[in-house]
């Protein structure tokens, strides 16, 4: 249980961080800018989007492993 905490606790903080600028990004596209500049912030939305997902993806992957691990790996040696 203890290895899952790390992944769980970066991920988290990774994906607050970029969900506040998601948020920077989304007001951003509501307020009256050129529309290359709203197509620019859409597709670095869209950009971050994409990396919390292949976070979240990631992170069920490597619990995954977690879970798989032998308990005493050092036994191999």
């Amino acid at each position: 249980m203890n290895k899952k905490i790390a992944p769980i606790v970066v991920v988290g903080i990774l994906t607050s961080y970029l969900l506040g600028y998601l948020t920077l990004i989304l007001t951003g596209l509501l307020i009256s800018i050129p529309d290359g500049i709203k197509v620019v912030l859409g597709i670095i939305a869209v950009i971050i989007i994409i990396v919390i997902a292949a976070l979240i993806y990631t992170l069920n992957i490597r619990l995954k492993e977690i879970d798989k691990e032998d308990d005493d790996d050092l036994s191999k040696y």
